[in-house]
């Protein structure tokens, strides 16, 4: 991560996301991590997240954490820059991991990530 708080994404990311889905990509706090969305998954999980009941408190809850939490950003020269809110939730400074997760990918602080894998 550079000191703006942009993110290098690796040429192997970069290639399926611009073969596949575009530069437009969503940023959600996970916990400990940040999870990445294309543009065209993170539509799949509002599908998903349509078929929760609003009604519903602890629904509401759900829909209401991952909404507020949500961020826009799209990649341009191979970096995707992280909202300051997001970097400080996640942890993030200079090392961070990226972790692909088949349509989706995570960032981790390399401390976090040291910690969660042993």
């Amino acid at each position: 991560m550079d000191d703006k708080g942009r993110a290098t994404v690796p040429s192997k990311f970069r290639a399926v996301l611009e073969k596949d889905y575009g530069p437009e990509l969503i940023i959600c706090q996970k916990g400990d991590y940040l999870l990445i969305f294309p543009e065209k998954e993170w539509a799949v999980n509002e599908e998903n997240l349509s078929k929760l009941n609003a009604f519903n408190e602890e629904d509401r809850e759900k829909l209401r954490v991952y909404y507020s939490q949500a961020a826009d950003c799209t990649i341009k020269s191979g970096k995707i820059l992280i909202p300051a809110n997001l970097r400080e939730a996640a942890g993030l400074n200079k090392e961070a991991v990226l972790v692909g997760m088949s349509r989706t990918f995570e960032i981790w602080a390399s401390d976090r990530w040291a910690r969660k894998t042993g």
